[in-house]
């Protein structure tokens, strides 16, 4: 499998804002999906135990309580330039760092009871799987990283498992993809 992760900071939270508009017309003209994100996470929700009682025993007994999660923000784009592979994500936390939310759900059955674990992790490295896409695709996708890098965020760091963001090597990109389209069909 192919993949991009990237990470960087921008120089202020103003910028979030122009990157966004900037990128929507892009995606506008260019026909892309997109999706403008602006999260607080005000909604996140908390069944605190009851004293001395039993938490998976009593879970609906429980008061539902809002988070006061001020510090847990995203704003941002995602960009999708082509429906069979994943977003490109350009959302930034509170301190202008790039970050996505990774988001984990188990469900556990128990006695007659079915409690729900939530988990909330910011990841500072994006990434992006390419699974057996065209190198004409991952081409693009470093072209708008490298736009990224001239024009929003500076220190923008990238790793590309194909090594197309370091040789620019279009020849040895499209070997690569073939030889990581062999792999997944004989999985």
């Amino acid at each position: 499998m192919i993949y991009l992760k990237y990470s960087g900071t921008l120089q202020s939270r103003d910028m979030i804002g122009q990157l966004t508009d900037e990128f929507t017309d892009i995606c506008r003209i260019s026909g892309w999906e997109y999706s403008v994100i602006k999260e607080n996470f005000n909604t996140m929700t908390l069944r605190p135990a009851q004293s001395g009682g039993d938490p998976l025993r009593d879970f609906d007994a429980m008061e539902t309580q809002t988070l006061s999660s001020s510090e847990v923000f995203l704003e941002g784009i995602a960009i999708k330039i082509r429906p069979d592979c994943d977003p490109i994500r350009f959302t930034f936390d509170k301190s202008c760092r790039l970050a996505t939310i990774a988001f984990l759900a188990t469900d556990t059955s128990g006695l007659h009871k079915k409690l729900t674990v939530k988990k909330y992790e910011f990841l500072y490295y994006p990434y992006i799987k390419l699974y057996t896409a065209s190198a004409e695709y991952h081409s693009q996708v470093v072209k708008l990283l490298d736009y990224v890098k001239k024009r929003y965020v500076g220190d923008l760091e990238v790793v590309d498992s194909s090594f197309y963001w370091e040789t620019r090597d279009e020849e040895m990109l499209k070997v690569k993809i073939w030889k990581s389209s062999i792999k997944q069909k004989s999985i």
